[in-house]
């Protein structure tokens, strides 16, 4: 939409919201004379009296937009007496709970909205977002994106310059601004003369696993007769003979990480030559029943942060994590394992370095 749009729009839909509310006798709106304070007032006449209400009209209604309101709210010297309320095309429950929290209405044009003063409210929640386009949803979890949030949720408490996360994910620097100003209007991140820094990592990992749930990952499903640790022995040799990446993943990369997971399925990211190493390893492709699955990745990204663990590399603890979540009940409950023995651990300030992480627990999960 364009910003005329917008404000057209939001007007309309305040006024629509404020005539749904019987007790309000008159409403009158006026374009605001100075963009200092609002882009409209209403007035507003109830059996209580006069009340003024200050509206904002922004075009993205991210945390970050609604918290310049509210900072704005609490520099006015007619805070206390007016009612403020801040409008835009779509406003996340996360925005939503911050204005509510704050003393501030809001309204959106996909129907959600709350006002609430003297004598009157009125709310109405649970619309989707119908003005997010799939590109829209998506950009922050592309190959590239995914790169630099690799980066990111695997050293959580650095801050980074621009210049050096870009050098660390492999992307340019533009590429990084763009990822920069999107953590930072969701309030994911903040960014300060030390550089970008996450603020909500498990936030951020959250709803990177929605999204990685939806991805079609290429992957391959062998038999072999050969028991784990035979299968995973062949493999680091015949890796070694084809010269070429891998990485455990899954069950088998979790039994590293939470030792009381037990697996039969081994589990593989291989950089490149499926056919070759299938043929050293002497695998029979199934289409059911498999215990060997090959992942062909993507992206380089997945090799980020490896952990070689005994003889064996494994993916970091966020890829182990997204791959966990898509195997049903079981990878789930691992991945939740993993989640809070191992990852949030590393989202605290006092932990730099995950290798310094001991955790033990009475958790333990079957091999059916």
């Amino acid at each position: 939409m364009k910003i005329q749009q917008v404000i057209e729009k939001a007007n309309k839909s305040v006024k629509d919201c404020l005539s749904d509310i019987s007790f309000i006798k008159s409403i009158k709106s006026e374009a605001s004379p100075s963009d200092s304070t609002s882009h409209y007032i209403f007035h507003i006449e109830t059996s209580l009296g006069q009340k003024k209400l200050y509206v904002e009209i922004k075009d993205n209604g991210q945390p970050r937009y609604a918290r310049a309101l509210i900072e704005k709210r609490s520099l006015s010297n007619e805070a206390s007496e007016n009612y403020w309320i801040f409008v835009a095309p779509f406003i996340s429950e996360k925005t939503g709970q911050m204005l509510r929290e704050s003393g501030i209405g809001f309204v959106d044009f996909a129907g959600n909205c709350y006002i609430s003063f003297e004598g009157v409210h009125i709310q109405k929640d649970g619309k989707k977002n119908p003005f997010l386009t799939k590109r829209q949803f998506k950009s922050l979890y592309r190959l590239k994106a995914s790169r630099i949030l690799r980066v990111l949720l695997s050293n959580p408490n650095r801050s980074w310059k621009i210049e050096q996360l870009a050098k660390e994910a492999l992307v340019s620097t533009g590429h990084v601004y763009n990822i920069k100003e999107e953590l930072l209007n969701r309030e994911w991140a903040h960014f300060d003369n030390k550089g970008l820094k996450l603020n909500e990592p498990e936030s951020l990992l959250h709803e990177w696993c929605k999204e990685y749930q939806t991805q079609d990952i290429p992957f391959f499903s062998f038999y072999s007769l050969l028991a784990p640790s035979e299968l995973e022995s062949r493999l680091k040799i015949a890796c070694n003979d084809l010269k070429v990446r891998y990485a455990l993943s899954g069950l088998a990369g979790a039994f590293r990480l939470a030792p009381f997971v037990r697996y039969h399925r081994v589990t593989f990211y291989l950089e490149d030559k499926v056919k070759e190493l299938v043929k050293k390893m002497k695998l029979n492709s199934v289409t059911s029943g498999e215990n060997v699955t090959i992942i062909t990745p993507l992206d380089d990204g997945v090799f980020y942060d490896l952990r070689r663990i005994g003889e064996m590399p494994v993916v970091s603890p966020i890829q182990l994590y997204l791959d966990l979540n898509v195997l049903g009940d079981r990878g789930k409950e691992a991945a939740d394992y993993l989640f809070k023995g191992v990852i949030i651990a590393t989202f605290s300030p006092l932990v730099t370095d995950l290798r310094f992480i001991l955790f033990t627990s009475s958790l333990t999960f079957s091999s059916k």
